[in-house]
Protein backbone atom coordinates (compact mmCIF):
# COMPACT_ATOMS: atom_id res chain seq x y z
CA UNK A 1 0.00 0.00 0.00
CA UNK A 2 1.51 3.46 -0.70
CA UNK A 3 1.62 5.93 2.08
CA UNK A 4 -0.51 8.29 -0.06
CA UNK A 5 -3.52 5.31 0.04
CA UNK A 6 -2.67 4.77 3.79
CA UNK A 7 -3.26 8.41 5.21
CA UNK A 8 -6.46 8.77 3.09
CA UNK A 9 -7.85 5.44 4.13
CA UNK A 10 -6.41 6.39 8.16
CA UNK A 11 -8.17 9.91 7.49
CA UNK A 12 -11.30 8.29 6.39
CA UNK A 13 -11.19 5.44 9.21
CA UNK A 14 -10.61 8.01 12.23
CA UNK A 15 -13.66 10.07 11.18
CA UNK A 16 -16.10 6.96 11.14
CA UNK A 17 -14.60 5.48 13.92
CA UNK A 18 -15.00 8.79 15.81
CA UNK A 19 -18.76 8.96 14.85
CA UNK A 20 -19.19 5.94 15.79
CA UNK A 21 -17.96 6.45 19.03
CA UNK A 22 -19.69 9.49 19.70
CA UNK A 23 -17.20 11.94 19.61
CA UNK A 24 -16.51 14.48 17.58
CA UNK A 25 -12.41 14.52 17.64
CA UNK A 26 -10.16 12.43 19.04
CA UNK A 27 -10.17 12.44 22.83
CA UNK A 28 -7.12 14.80 24.83
CA UNK A 29 -6.89 13.67 28.01
CA UNK A 30 -4.57 16.09 30.25
CA UNK A 31 -1.36 13.70 31.42
CA UNK A 32 -2.90 10.90 29.98
CA UNK A 33 -5.08 10.81 33.46
CA UNK A 34 -8.27 12.54 33.03
CA UNK A 35 -10.27 10.78 29.56
CA UNK A 36 -13.26 12.51 28.31
CA UNK A 37 -14.87 9.34 26.76
CA UNK A 38 -16.45 6.37 29.15
CA UNK A 39 -14.39 3.69 26.92
CA UNK A 40 -11.11 5.62 26.60
CA UNK A 41 -8.61 6.93 29.35
CA UNK A 42 -5.39 8.02 28.09
CA UNK A 43 -5.23 9.64 23.99
CA UNK A 44 -2.88 11.07 21.85
CA UNK A 45 -3.46 14.96 21.64
CA UNK A 46 -3.09 14.80 17.89
CA UNK A 47 -3.24 10.98 16.91
CA UNK A 48 -1.19 9.49 14.35
CA UNK A 49 0.78 6.49 13.10
CA UNK A 50 3.76 5.47 14.60
CA UNK A 51 7.01 6.57 12.84
CA UNK A 52 10.21 4.95 12.11
CA UNK A 53 11.97 7.41 14.59
CA UNK A 54 9.44 5.77 17.40
CA UNK A 55 9.97 2.40 16.25
CA UNK A 56 13.68 2.90 16.89
CA UNK A 57 13.60 4.46 19.70
CA UNK A 58 11.09 1.79 21.75
CA UNK A 59 13.74 -1.17 20.96
CA UNK A 60 16.17 1.41 22.04
CA UNK A 61 14.71 1.36 25.23
CA UNK A 62 13.82 -2.37 25.13
CA UNK A 63 17.69 -3.10 24.83
CA UNK A 64 18.63 -0.98 27.43
CA UNK A 65 15.80 -1.95 29.88
CA UNK A 66 15.52 -6.02 29.25
CA UNK A 67 19.82 -5.53 29.22
CA UNK A 68 19.62 -4.59 32.51
CA UNK A 69 17.37 -7.00 34.04
CA UNK A 70 19.01 -8.93 36.51
CA UNK A 71 19.60 -12.72 35.00
CA UNK A 72 17.97 -15.37 37.00
CA UNK A 73 18.29 -17.98 34.26
CA UNK A 74 15.58 -20.62 33.95
CA UNK A 75 14.87 -20.53 37.35
CA UNK A 76 12.59 -17.43 37.85
CA UNK A 77 10.70 -15.56 35.02
CA UNK A 78 9.90 -11.87 34.89
CA UNK A 79 6.40 -10.90 35.68
CA UNK A 80 5.64 -7.15 35.84
CA UNK A 81 6.22 -4.30 38.43
CA UNK A 82 4.05 -1.51 39.69
CA UNK A 83 4.30 1.97 38.26
CA UNK A 84 6.64 3.11 40.29
CA UNK A 85 8.88 -0.55 41.07
CA UNK A 86 12.63 -0.62 39.87
CA UNK A 87 12.23 -5.01 39.89
CA UNK A 88 10.30 -7.12 38.20
CA UNK A 89 7.86 -9.36 40.65
CA UNK A 90 8.72 -13.30 39.32
CA UNK A 91 7.10 -16.17 38.93
CA UNK A 92 7.99 -20.01 38.22
CA UNK A 93 8.39 -21.65 34.68
CA UNK A 94 4.82 -22.60 35.65
CA UNK A 95 2.88 -19.42 36.03
CA UNK A 96 1.07 -18.31 32.60
CA UNK A 97 3.32 -15.69 31.63
CA UNK A 98 6.58 -17.69 32.25
CA UNK A 99 7.28 -17.34 28.40
CA UNK A 100 6.79 -13.50 27.67
CA UNK A 101 10.37 -12.37 28.28
CA UNK A 102 11.94 -15.21 26.78
CA UNK A 103 10.10 -14.11 23.83
CA UNK A 104 11.26 -10.56 23.77
CA UNK A 105 14.53 -11.56 24.41
CA UNK A 106 13.75 -13.57 20.75
CA UNK A 107 12.52 -10.36 19.50
CA UNK A 108 15.68 -8.23 20.17
CA UNK A 109 18.00 -11.12 18.68
CA UNK A 110 15.86 -11.49 15.61
CA UNK A 111 16.06 -7.25 15.45
CA UNK A 112 19.46 -6.70 16.28
CA UNK A 113 21.47 -10.30 15.36
CA UNK A 114 23.71 -9.78 18.34
CA UNK A 115 24.73 -12.58 20.10
CA UNK A 116 23.99 -11.57 23.85
CA UNK A 117 20.04 -11.35 22.51
CA UNK A 118 20.81 -14.87 21.37
CA UNK A 119 22.59 -16.27 24.56
CA UNK A 120 20.08 -14.48 26.38
CA UNK A 121 16.74 -15.89 25.02
CA UNK A 122 18.07 -19.56 24.77
CA UNK A 123 18.93 -19.28 28.86
CA UNK A 124 15.38 -18.41 29.56
CA UNK A 125 14.16 -20.55 27.07
CA UNK A 126 16.11 -23.78 28.30
CA UNK A 127 13.70 -23.94 31.48
CA UNK A 128 10.47 -23.44 29.28
CA UNK A 129 11.42 -26.48 27.28
CA UNK A 130 11.29 -29.03 30.41
CA UNK A 131 7.93 -28.18 31.12
CA UNK A 132 6.11 -28.53 27.46
CA UNK A 133 4.68 -31.55 29.48
CA UNK A 134 3.04 -29.94 32.13
CA UNK A 135 -0.47 -30.74 32.32
CA UNK A 136 -1.44 -28.33 35.72
CA UNK A 137 -1.91 -25.59 32.90
CA UNK A 138 -4.41 -24.45 29.41
CA UNK A 139 -1.45 -21.66 28.84
CA UNK A 140 1.10 -23.59 27.26
CA UNK A 141 0.83 -22.02 23.98
CA UNK A 142 2.03 -18.95 26.05
CA UNK A 143 4.11 -20.63 28.11
CA UNK A 144 5.85 -23.02 25.96
CA UNK A 145 4.77 -22.05 22.04
CA UNK A 146 5.67 -18.43 21.94
CA UNK A 147 9.09 -18.63 22.89
CA UNK A 148 10.00 -22.08 21.19
CA UNK A 149 7.77 -20.62 17.96
CA UNK A 150 10.37 -17.84 17.76
CA UNK A 151 13.29 -20.09 18.96
CA UNK A 152 12.71 -22.82 16.39
CA UNK A 153 12.55 -20.01 13.24
CA UNK A 154 15.66 -17.95 14.86
CA UNK A 155 17.93 -19.89 16.51
CA UNK A 156 20.84 -20.34 14.03
CA UNK A 157 21.64 -23.77 15.17
CA UNK A 158 19.96 -26.62 13.96
CA UNK A 159 19.94 -28.84 16.81
CA UNK A 160 18.82 -26.15 19.11
CA UNK A 161 15.88 -25.53 16.37
CA UNK A 162 15.21 -29.29 16.60
CA UNK A 163 14.90 -29.41 20.23
CA UNK A 164 11.95 -26.04 20.11
CA UNK A 165 10.52 -27.71 17.61
CA UNK A 166 9.90 -31.17 19.73
CA UNK A 167 9.30 -28.64 22.96
CA UNK A 168 6.19 -27.42 21.09
CA UNK A 169 5.08 -30.70 19.77
CA UNK A 170 4.98 -31.71 23.06
CA UNK A 171 3.43 -28.57 24.10
CA UNK A 172 0.42 -29.66 21.65
CA UNK A 173 -0.30 -33.15 22.55
CA UNK A 174 -0.71 -31.77 26.48
CA UNK A 175 -2.80 -29.18 25.54
CA UNK A 176 -5.17 -32.01 23.51
CA UNK A 177 -4.82 -33.93 26.40
CA UNK A 178 -7.63 -31.19 28.33
CA UNK A 179 -10.31 -32.01 25.62
CA UNK A 180 -13.75 -32.75 26.35
CA UNK A 181 -15.64 -34.37 23.30
CA UNK A 182 -19.10 -33.05 24.73
CA UNK A 183 -18.25 -29.78 24.95
CA UNK A 184 -15.87 -29.60 22.37
CA UNK A 185 -13.34 -28.12 23.78
CA UNK A 186 -10.06 -28.27 26.31
CA UNK A 187 -10.72 -27.48 29.95
CA UNK A 188 -9.47 -23.88 30.97
CA UNK A 189 -10.16 -24.73 34.89
CA UNK A 190 -12.71 -25.10 37.11
CA UNK A 191 -14.66 -21.74 38.36
CA UNK A 192 -16.86 -21.46 41.40
CA UNK A 193 -16.71 -25.50 40.92
CA UNK A 194 -18.12 -25.67 37.94
CA UNK A 195 -15.99 -26.97 34.19
CA UNK A 196 -14.98 -23.74 32.97
CA UNK A 197 -13.66 -22.19 29.16
CA UNK A 198 -11.96 -18.74 29.08
CA UNK A 199 -11.46 -16.46 25.97
CA UNK A 200 -7.88 -16.24 26.45
CA UNK A 201 -7.87 -19.94 25.16
CA UNK A 202 -8.25 -18.45 22.00
CA UNK A 203 -4.46 -17.87 21.90
CA UNK A 204 -3.73 -21.26 23.05
CA UNK A 205 -5.87 -23.41 21.07
CA UNK A 206 -4.50 -22.71 17.53
CA UNK A 207 -1.14 -24.12 18.87
CA UNK A 208 -2.94 -27.55 18.55
CA UNK A 209 -3.82 -26.83 14.81
CA UNK A 210 -0.44 -25.58 13.72
CA UNK A 211 1.37 -28.45 15.37
CA UNK A 212 -1.12 -30.86 13.85
CA UNK A 213 -0.68 -29.86 9.79
CA UNK A 214 2.86 -30.18 10.81
CA UNK A 215 2.30 -33.48 12.11
CA UNK A 216 0.26 -35.17 9.44
CA UNK A 217 -1.05 -38.47 10.17
CA UNK A 218 -3.71 -39.68 12.18
CA UNK A 219 -2.28 -37.96 15.06
CA UNK A 220 -2.25 -34.62 13.38
CA UNK A 221 -5.37 -34.83 12.43
CA UNK A 222 -6.52 -35.17 15.61
CA UNK A 223 -5.10 -32.13 17.36
CA UNK A 224 -5.74 -29.98 14.15
CA UNK A 225 -9.73 -31.49 14.75
CA UNK A 226 -9.43 -30.60 18.75
CA UNK A 227 -7.52 -26.76 18.06
CA UNK A 228 -10.60 -26.07 15.36
CA UNK A 229 -13.85 -27.29 17.18
CA UNK A 230 -12.43 -25.47 20.06
CA UNK A 231 -12.31 -22.29 18.12
CA UNK A 232 -15.54 -22.96 16.69
CA UNK A 233 -16.67 -23.40 20.01
CA UNK A 234 -15.03 -19.85 21.33
CA UNK A 235 -16.43 -18.10 18.23
CA UNK A 236 -20.56 -19.77 19.04
CA UNK A 237 -20.58 -19.34 22.75
CA UNK A 238 -18.22 -16.24 23.26
CA UNK A 239 -18.98 -13.70 20.83
CA UNK A 240 -21.81 -11.85 21.36
CA UNK A 241 -24.34 -10.38 18.47
CA UNK A 242 -22.73 -7.04 18.64
CA UNK A 243 -19.14 -8.78 18.64
CA UNK A 244 -18.23 -7.87 21.95
CA UNK A 245 -17.15 -11.05 24.31
CA UNK A 246 -17.74 -12.85 27.46
CA UNK A 247 -14.78 -13.66 29.58
CA UNK A 248 -15.78 -17.08 31.22
CA UNK A 249 -18.59 -19.93 30.14
CA UNK A 250 -19.24 -22.57 32.23
CA UNK A 251 -20.54 -25.75 30.42
CA UNK A 252 -21.83 -29.87 31.82
CA UNK A 253 -19.44 -31.43 31.45
CA UNK A 254 -21.23 -34.60 30.94
CA UNK A 255 -24.07 -33.28 28.20
CA UNK A 256 -21.47 -30.80 26.72
CA UNK A 257 -24.32 -28.00 27.45
CA UNK A 258 -23.61 -24.53 27.68
CA UNK A 259 -24.57 -23.29 31.30
CA UNK A 260 -23.29 -19.92 30.97
CA UNK A 261 -21.09 -16.82 31.96
CA UNK A 262 -19.55 -16.99 35.40
CA UNK A 263 -17.56 -14.08 36.82
CA UNK A 264 -13.82 -13.32 35.56
CA UNK A 265 -11.65 -10.36 35.43
CA UNK A 266 -14.52 -8.27 33.71
CA UNK A 267 -16.87 -6.04 35.48
CA UNK A 268 -20.01 -7.82 34.85
CA UNK A 269 -19.42 -11.34 33.94
CA UNK A 270 -23.11 -11.26 31.55
CA UNK A 271 -23.20 -8.09 30.04
CA UNK A 272 -19.79 -5.98 30.26
CA UNK A 273 -16.58 -6.42 27.92
CA UNK A 274 -12.98 -6.98 29.54
CA UNK A 275 -10.91 -5.35 26.98
CA UNK A 276 -7.86 -7.84 27.49
CA UNK A 277 -10.05 -10.26 26.67
CA UNK A 278 -11.74 -8.76 23.39
CA UNK A 279 -8.03 -8.44 22.48
CA UNK A 280 -7.57 -11.77 23.02
CA UNK A 281 -10.69 -12.63 20.14
CA UNK A 282 -9.32 -10.50 17.49
CA UNK A 283 -5.78 -11.95 17.82
CA UNK A 284 -6.74 -15.41 18.37
CA UNK A 285 -9.63 -15.78 15.75
CA UNK A 286 -6.96 -14.01 13.38
CA UNK A 287 -4.67 -16.75 13.52
CA UNK A 288 -7.00 -20.06 13.44
CA UNK A 289 -8.22 -17.97 9.87
CA UNK A 290 -4.89 -18.20 8.96
CA UNK A 291 -4.32 -21.78 9.25
CA UNK A 292 -7.78 -23.10 8.46
CA UNK A 293 -9.22 -20.71 6.23
CA UNK A 294 -12.49 -21.31 7.53
CA UNK A 295 -15.35 -18.28 6.65
CA UNK A 296 -16.73 -18.88 10.75
CA UNK A 297 -12.92 -17.60 12.20
CA UNK A 298 -12.85 -14.72 9.58
CA UNK A 299 -16.42 -13.74 10.74
CA UNK A 300 -15.27 -13.63 14.13
CA UNK A 301 -12.10 -12.02 13.84
CA UNK A 302 -14.05 -9.09 11.87
CA UNK A 303 -16.66 -9.21 14.25
CA UNK A 304 -14.92 -8.61 17.86
CA UNK A 305 -12.13 -6.25 15.72
CA UNK A 306 -15.35 -4.23 14.67
CA UNK A 307 -16.31 -3.70 17.85
CA UNK A 308 -13.21 -2.99 19.45
CA UNK A 309 -12.69 -0.22 16.51
CA UNK A 310 -16.32 1.34 17.65
CA UNK A 311 -15.27 1.54 20.93
CA UNK A 312 -12.01 2.89 21.85
CA UNK A 313 -11.46 6.20 19.32
CA UNK A 314 -8.18 5.93 17.11
CA UNK A 315 -5.16 6.65 19.55
CA UNK A 316 -6.24 5.70 22.91
CA UNK A 317 -6.33 2.78 25.18
CA UNK A 318 -9.16 1.30 27.01
CA UNK A 319 -9.96 1.04 30.33
CA UNK A 320 -9.81 -2.56 31.71
CA UNK A 321 -13.41 -2.96 30.91
CA UNK A 322 -15.42 -1.40 28.04
CA UNK A 323 -18.05 -1.06 30.26
CA UNK A 324 -16.86 0.95 33.70
CA UNK A 325 -18.42 4.44 33.45
CA UNK A 326 -15.67 5.87 36.30
CA UNK A 327 -13.24 7.84 34.36
CA UNK A 328 -10.52 7.20 36.53
CA UNK A 329 -10.66 3.58 36.41
CA UNK A 330 -7.88 1.49 35.75
CA UNK A 331 -6.39 1.52 31.78
CA UNK A 332 -5.41 -1.28 30.27
CA UNK A 333 -2.62 -0.87 27.47
CA UNK A 334 -1.50 -4.43 27.11
CA UNK A 335 -4.82 -4.99 25.99
CA UNK A 336 -4.66 -1.94 23.30
CA UNK A 337 -1.05 -3.43 22.22
CA UNK A 338 -2.68 -7.17 21.68
CA UNK A 339 -5.51 -5.49 19.93
CA UNK A 340 -2.98 -3.56 17.41
CA UNK A 341 -0.98 -6.77 16.54
CA UNK A 342 -3.88 -9.01 15.67
CA UNK A 343 -5.29 -6.08 13.78
CA UNK A 344 -1.72 -6.23 12.04
CA UNK A 345 -2.41 -9.49 11.42
CA UNK A 346 -6.06 -9.39 10.19
CA UNK A 347 -4.12 -6.71 7.66
CA UNK A 348 -2.10 -9.17 6.29
CA UNK A 349 -4.27 -12.35 6.34
CA UNK A 350 -7.02 -10.30 4.35
CA UNK A 351 -5.43 -8.13 2.31
CA UNK A 352 -6.87 -4.40 1.67
CA UNK A 353 -10.23 -5.46 2.28
CA UNK A 354 -9.35 -5.20 6.51
CA UNK A 355 -6.60 -2.27 5.81
CA UNK A 356 -8.59 0.48 7.65
CA UNK A 357 -8.01 -2.29 10.91
CA UNK A 358 -4.57 -2.14 9.72
CA UNK A 359 -4.58 2.10 9.43
CA UNK A 360 -6.08 2.27 13.03
CA UNK A 361 -3.79 -0.19 14.52
CA UNK A 362 -0.40 2.01 13.17
CA UNK A 363 -2.34 4.70 15.50
CA UNK A 364 -2.39 2.79 18.12
CA UNK A 365 1.55 1.84 17.98
CA UNK A 366 1.58 5.62 17.72
CA UNK A 367 0.48 6.52 21.28
CA UNK A 368 2.09 3.23 22.78
CA UNK A 369 5.66 4.28 21.83
CA UNK A 370 4.99 7.31 23.00
CA UNK A 371 7.76 8.31 26.35
CA UNK A 372 4.55 9.70 28.43
CA UNK A 373 3.36 6.02 28.29
CA UNK A 374 6.54 4.12 28.12
CA UNK A 375 9.21 3.72 30.63
CA UNK A 376 11.30 5.74 29.27
CA UNK A 377 11.30 8.05 31.70
CA UNK A 378 10.93 5.59 34.49
CA UNK A 379 12.36 3.20 36.89
CA UNK A 380 10.22 1.27 36.37
CA UNK A 381 11.96 -2.29 34.17
CA UNK A 382 9.30 -2.97 31.65
CA UNK A 383 8.47 -1.25 28.56
CA UNK A 384 4.73 -0.32 28.42
CA UNK A 385 3.13 1.57 31.54
CA UNK A 386 -0.65 1.60 31.94
CA UNK A 387 -0.98 -2.13 32.31
CA UNK A 388 -3.67 -4.08 34.49
CA UNK A 389 -2.78 -7.87 35.71
CA UNK A 390 -6.36 -8.42 37.34
CA UNK A 391 -8.42 -5.28 38.42
CA UNK A 392 -11.12 -6.85 40.44
CA UNK A 393 -8.25 -8.38 42.86
CA UNK A 394 -5.53 -5.47 42.65
CA UNK A 395 -6.80 -2.06 40.85
CA UNK A 396 -3.26 -1.05 40.37
CA UNK A 397 -1.19 -0.40 37.11
CA UNK A 398 2.12 -1.49 36.12
CA UNK A 399 3.95 -2.82 33.13
CA UNK A 400 3.53 -6.66 32.33
CA UNK A 401 5.64 -8.64 30.36
CA UNK A 402 2.38 -9.67 27.95
CA UNK A 403 1.49 -6.34 27.19
CA UNK A 404 5.77 -5.60 26.51
CA UNK A 405 5.53 -8.42 24.25
CA UNK A 406 2.79 -7.83 21.76
CA UNK A 407 3.76 -4.48 21.36
CA UNK A 408 7.28 -5.64 20.50
CA UNK A 409 5.69 -8.09 18.10
CA UNK A 410 3.42 -6.12 17.06
CA UNK A 411 6.49 -3.45 15.88
CA UNK A 412 8.19 -6.29 14.65
CA UNK A 413 5.57 -7.49 12.01
CA UNK A 414 5.73 -4.01 10.85
CA UNK A 415 9.73 -4.01 10.31
CA UNK A 416 9.64 -7.51 8.25
CA UNK A 417 6.29 -6.84 6.45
Amino acid sequence: MTRQRFLGLLAIFVTLVALSAGVTAPVEAASGLAPRAATSVSCLPAPHPVTTEQTTAFFDLAARKLGSVRNTGAKRYPLGALTATSDYTRTTTTAWTSGFFAAELWLLYQRTGESRWLEAARDQTRGLVGIAGYGGSHDLGFMVGLPTGLGASLDPSPEQRAIYAGARATAAKTLAKRWNPRVLAMKSSDYDGRWGLIIDSAMNAPLLIEIGQLLGGAEGKELEYRGTQHMLTLARDFVRPDGSTFHRMAYNPQTGALIGPIPGQGFDANASTWARGQAWAINGFTRAYELTKNPEFLAAAQRTAAFWVSRVPPGCIPAWDFDIENSRAPRDSSAAAIAADGLLSLRRVVGDTAADYGAYAEVTLGLLTTPWITTARSVNPGLLLQQSLNVPRSPQEGSYVWGDFYLLKALTSRSFA
